[in-house]
């Protein structure tokens, strides 16, 4: 029988074994879901905390509900976690959902997409699917995973194995679209791994959009996140200058949103945080210098977004130069500290840069964030949140409001602050002590 055959006729019969590299946020609600429909499922991660807790069916993923873990967990006993990639051998699916960091050259680091190639080349067994999830950079899967599987198994691509690429599309917080209901994209080498994805991955997702190529649809997941990426990028710039024309942003948006037609709604804040918005740009950059392409307003957007933060630093000192007061010695009080609201993933928050600055000039800094109970900034500080209470609000020289949680409530903050820096226009009515973006 050939190896293709086997393979479909297992996915069919919901016989196969799916292995999911990498358990954060976007590996364990998808290993969730291939386990709720009852498939067998299991995940790597060199993180022995997460996968004692997984197996416990202890969860750390506010999008996934704790019941739901411990039922696939502990009583289907349709998920489970380990640290040891030779069980690889074990499936039939790899799903590769590590992180991809950039460098502190700002170049892509490509370690832990290496790391899961080289152990999946090493123990995989022949007719085995193999996609990639993880943001990246176009040609990734056919010039730099490619090889390192056909090395390490000796195996070939699209007769004793196949290779796609689907971008993951996790909105962290998003009440309306999930794991199950996002349509995914999904591009192979060759047909047979196209119709294997799609067979295999319409079980656990709703809708398969399938592409010609595994280079289209990584660069659908880049123009994806370019697209917000410059818009908001535009729509900060415009506040900065609005600020000094004293003009309301917030004003103006509003107002623009009434045309039905040809404009789309985006807001500012103090920067752009999250895995992928803030990469993405750089991961274009990388491969856009290998064809010689010059890729000037994504270049620009991208440290328009990166300056953001020292921008924010900046309306903090003049909030308090205002009230005679320097940064230096004053307590400057954070609320949120997560990159969006109602979340706990601080990745890349434009708020630990700014504290880091803040307290670099000797600001007293503290913070409070009901979801992040205590965090480390890029600077190495560690904080830990602080109850918030009146007191708290009226001991601080300045209250900046850096997430819009909604747990937040504008007016006890407007009532007990002395003075409040709204970097997410929270703060309906501003009176004299409220700074806005």
């Amino acid at each position: 029988m050939k190896v293709k055959t086997a393979l479909l006729e297992k996915i069919n019969k919901g016989e196969e074994v799916v292995g999911i590299i990498g358990l954060g946020y976007v590996g364990l609600p998808l290993a969730v879901n291939f386990a709720e429909i009852g498939i067998t499922t299991l995940g790597f991660d060199k993180s022995v905390g997460k996968v004692e807790k997984i197996n416990k069916g202890d969860n750390y993923i506010s999008d996934i509900r704790d019941a739901v873990l411990r039922d696939v967990v502990i009583d289907k006993l349709k998920l489970s976690a380990t640290t040891d990639f030779s069980r690889i051998a074990e499936c039939d699916a790899l799903i590769i959902c590590v992180p991809t960091p950039l460098d502190r050259f700002r170049k892509p680091d490509m370690s832990y997409i290496e790391a899961a190639s080289t152990a999946i080349g090493k123990h995989m067994k022949r007719g085995t699917f193999i996609c990639l999830e993880s943001t990246t950079y176009p040609t990734t899967t056919e010039d730099f995973i490619l090889p390192i599987l056909q090395k390490e198994s000796s195996l070939e691509q699209g007769v004793d194995f196949w290779l796609a690429y689907s971008p993951e599309r996790v909105d962290p917080g998003n009440p309306q679209f999930h794991t199950r209901n996002t349509p995914k994209v999904l591009g192979a080498l060759s047909e047979d791994g196209l119709e294997i994805g799609k067979a295999l991955y319409e079980k656990a997702i709703e809708q398969i959009y399938p592409v010609s190529s595994p280079r289209v649809a990584e660069m659908v997941k880049i123009l994806e996140n370019t697209y917000r990426l410059v818009n908001i990028s535009l729509i900060n710039e415009l506040a900065l200058l609005s600020g000094k024309m004293d003009i309301n942003i917030w004003e103006v948006i509003e107002a623009a949103k009434t045309k039905p037609f040809g404009f789309q709604a985006f807001y500012p804040g103090p920067g752009i945080g999250g895995h992928c918005i803030p990469l993405d740009p750089f991961y274009l950059e990388h491969i856009a210098k290998k064809y010689n392409f010059d890729l000037s307003m994504i270049h620009t957007a991208g440290h328009i977004n990166m300056r953001m933060p020292h921008y924010m630093y900046i309306k903090i000192a003049t909030a308090l130069n205002r009230h005679q007061k320097a940064v230096n010695g004053s307590k400057i009080l954070f609320l949120g500290a997560a990159y969006k609201p109602n979340i706990n993933d601080a990745r890349e928050s434009p708020a630990l840069e700014i504290m880091d600055i803040t307290a670099h000039k000797g600001g007293l800094v503290s913070y409070h964030d009901p979801y992040i109970p205590e965090l480390r900034t890029k600077e190495g500080r560690d904080f830990q949140s602080t109850p918030l209470t009146e007191d708290l609000l009226a001991g601080a020289d300045c209250v900046v409001l850096a997430t819009n949680h909604k747990v937040f409530d504008a007016d006890f903050i407007q009532q007990h602050a002395r003075m409040i820096v709204d970097l997410r226009n929270m703060v309906k009515d501003a009176s004299e002590g409220v700074s806005k973006l």
